[in-house]
């Protein structure tokens, strides 16, 4: 089995209100009743501020896609590097002791790869073998923890060092012309996350073992989520059938998964579930019979840093490890949905 040694995110400087949110989009479709209409959504939502690579006249001023993604690079790379950088010396590990690197993202395309820029900066060994993940989208954080699993099975010495970046503000465009615009103007963030997981032959600091993990990748949902690649950059597809499948489809396969662990949902300590949104955690909510105290966690990093896309897991687990004080015995649950339809889930053992 192995086990996380060690968790950082890092957050960019410009925090944006939801309400200076609000305005900003207002001012720039203030053309577009039938925009400026679902507003609500920005108080609804359940966010109350994010952090952004750029200030709000970045966003509005109208650069394409190819002038965007430099940038994403550019300020990917150093997120990145902080991220990766504070999640070593958490594991009190040499950037040379990392034998894995598996760097997710879906918000910039670059190749090489920022995985590839990293081993340089990080000073990671030359031999290093890299896997870049794209098109995972929120589910990509915790999937990047189940193949990093994979890994260690077979590799009980090595270490494994994920990096997860998203910078979710390079996909908004003032070209925005359907009511899921909105709502991604109104739920993205940006951040980076690092997870340092250990072979259990691996020398170094104890943390959640991973007992069990399962990807599945659901038939017939295909056009449920995703991105639309245009000639100005990505633009979000979502639609209102998400919720839906979380009630109707997810359910009975969290089911299957914890009932194949021995593992009563009641006996679940810490519920870690990647916040799409107020409506999803509501699902989730009714669909695990999950009271306030299982929520916190998902509502309150969704409050204070938006959803993050895959790397939204990893900053709430990074927030139970700080605050939740998990003690010997607890268990938790990992869960992120992304498009494909697709589910990646982790039991975690303290």
């Amino acid at each position: 089995m192995s086990r996380i040694s060690g968790i950082a995110t890092a957050l960019p400087p410009n925090v944006l209100s939801q309400d200076a949110a609000r305005r900003t989009f207002e001012r720039v479709h203030a053309d577009r009743p039938e925009l400026r209409r679902l507003l609500k959504l920005f108080a609804s939502c359940g966010v109350e501020k994010r952090h952004f690579a750029f200030p709000p006249e970045y966003y509005v001023s109208g650069r394409g896609f190819e002038r965007r993604n430099e940038d994403y690079i550019e300020e990917g790379v150093r997120l990145s590097e902080q991220a990766a950088r504070a999640c070593l010396r958490n594991a009190q590990v040499e950037p040379d002791q990392v034998d894995h690197l598996i760097f997710v993202t879906t918000t910039g395309l670059a190749t090489p790869s920022v995985d590839a820029l990293l081993v340089r900066r990080l000073g990671l060994r030359a031999d290093v073998r890299r896997s870049p993940l794209f098109g995972l989208g929120c589910a990509g954080g915790a999937g990047a923890l189940v193949r990093a699993n994979d890994v260690l099975r077979g590799h009980p010495k090595d270490r494994v060092l994920v990096v997860d970046l998203e910078l979710c503000g390079q996909v908004f465009s003032t070209r925005a012309a359907e009511p899921v615009d909105v709502v991604g103007a109104a739920l993205f963030g940006d951040g980076a996350a690092a997870v340092l997981l250990s072979g259990d032959r691996a020398p170094g600091p104890d943390g959640p073992v991973i007992r069990a993990a399962r990807s599945v990748l659901f038939s017939d949902t295909e056009d449920l989520m995703g991105w639309t690649f245009t000639s100005d950059g990505m633009r979000l597809r979502l639609t209102e059938r998400v919720t839906g499948f979380v009630r109707e489809r997810l359910g009975p396969e969290v089911g299957r998964f914890l009932a194949e662990n021995s593992m009563p949902p009641g006996h679940l300590k810490f519920w870690i579930l990647h916040p799409g949104g107020r409506k999803i955690l509501e699902a989730y909510r009714d669909v695990f019979s999950l009271g306030d105290e299982a929520l916190k966690w998902s509502r309150s990093s969704l409050a204070s840093v938006g959803n993050l896309s895959s790397a939204s897991v990893l900053f709430i687990l990074e927030d139970v490890a700080a605050l939740g004080r998990p003690r010997d015995g607890d268990r938790g649950f990992v869960i992120a949905l992304g498009p494909g339809f697709a589910s990646e889930m982790l039991l975690l053992h303290w």
